[in-house]
């Protein structure tokens, strides 16, 4: 401590522990589903396309046969010479295909997962991002958190988030870090009693941007639950100051 006119100031550092966390993402597995003005446009566009086009070769072959059949019926061609190159008509190939389309069924978007809630299911909201998020016991309360660890000397801030998903997500996983450089940061105080009692005042947390490639995460014990949340449910589960932090490197997620 160091007293000036009457002035006393501490020359003590403020320590703050550094951590680095993991914003990991299952990328949409379908497109997503249109809205009233893109089917509205995507129908112009196919209109436009209709009358600009040309007869295509199931059309030419459809005109050719019905130029074909007036000819039998004003007995210009015997029916043995009506279509040498195949016995099939322009319209039987196309009632063919018409009964092979009744038989075909577009799988639904709405999934086993999405019935039933299964908010651990990668099988979920697949026209959606999904973001990895634990429920972890920070002081006396559980939070719903991004996987976050501490950070110690000698490693880089990026192998420490390796490290850390390894931890909360076990071995059989495998993801892309995009960079080496944190995507976010965001910082908070610990409660009183820790901060006098550790001289430490709060956390530090850099994050890094991950996308799954394969795999699933396992059940481990270093946190309490676990979900696969779209942006949205986010908002629901993570605290204000905390979601406002990391919006701001979620925005190509649709926040």
């Amino acid at each position: 401590m160091l007293t000036f006119f009457n002035r006393t100031y501490s020359t003590q550092k403020v320590k703050w522990d550094i951590m680095a966390g993991i914003c990991l993402q299952r990328k949409p597995v379908i497109t997503k589903s249109l809205t009233n003005i893109e089917v509205n446009y995507q129908n112009i566009l196919q209109e436009i396309e209709f009358e600009k086009s040309l007869k295509s070769d199931h059309e030419l072959r459809h005109d050719k046969d019905v130029q074909r059949i007036e000819q039998l019926k004003k007995g210009k061609i015997n029916f043995d010479d009506a279509d040498p190159a195949t016995n099939q008509s322009a319209q039987d190939y196309l009632d063919q295909n018409k009964e092979e389309l009744l038989k075909f069924k577009l799988s639904s978007r709405i999934t086993e997962a999405d019935e039933k809630m299964d908010n651990k299911s990668l099988n979920r909201k697949l026209e959606e991002n999904l973001i990895f998020v634990i429920k972890q016991k920070l002081g006396h309360d559980d939070f719903w958190i991004l996987p976050q660890g501490l950070w110690t000397n000698g490693e880089t801030l990026k192998e420490t988030a390796e490290r850390v998903l390894k931890e909360s997500c076990g071995n059989h996983i495998r993801v892309r870090f995009y960079g080496n450089a944190p995507c976010g940061f965001y910082k908070y105080k610990y409660p009183k009693t820790k901060r006098e009692q550790s001289n430490v005042e709060g956390a530090k947390i850099f994050f890094f941007k991950a996308t799954l490639l394969d795999g699933n995460v396992e059940e481990k014990c270093t946190w309490k639950d676990y979900e696969w949340a779209t942006v949205q449910e986010l908002n629901n589960r993570l605290i204000h100051p905390y979601m406002k932090s990391i919006k701001l490197f979620l925005s190509n997620y649709n926040v």
